[in-house]
């Protein structure tokens, strides 16, 4: 079993974990501002904001930690009604806000937001994705 980075846990990748990046409370001002100044509606921004806050966010994982995290926003995307917006807003069962300075309504689209980040790391993780999907998951 894939055990969490750093932990003794097994790993369970979330769609949520994509926006671990975006996190502003405890970031200093100069990273707050830097991020609010692109637009996540502006497809140039948000390829931005995704390759320099999410994906660059998950870079010490391993080939296999992204390729189960890319999977597991792939089989959500291919979900006709998995609720991408939920992502952006206050989780009540959990207890815990959205890491992301966006709330869903500022969001055109977020299912559109996910299917970015989803074409932006599989194009960088290009490589690791594709070595961990020769191997079979059941011995990891």
């Amino acid at each position: 079993m894939l055990k969490a980075p750093f932990t003794e846990l097994p790993y369970e990748p979330t769609v949520d974990m994509f926006l671990a990046g975006l996190e502003t409370e405890y970031s200093d001002p100069e990273f707050r501002d830097e991020l609010l100044r692109l637009d996540p509606n502006s497809r140039v921004d948000r390829v931005e904001i995704i390759k320099k806050y999410i994906v660059k966010e998950y870079e010490y994982l391993s080939y296999r930690h992204k390729f189960l995290l890319v999977k597991k926003l792939e089989n959500a995307l291919i979900d006709k009604n998995y609720d991408f917006s939920s992502a952006f807003e206050y989780d009540y069962e959990a207890g815990e806000p959205s890491p992301s300075p966006w709330s869903a309504s500022e969001i055109d689209t977020p299912r559109s937001f996910f299917e970015e980040i989803f074409n932006v790391a599989n194009d960088i993780w290009r490589t690791d994705i594709s070595r961990a999907a020769m191997e079979d998951p059941s011995v990891w």
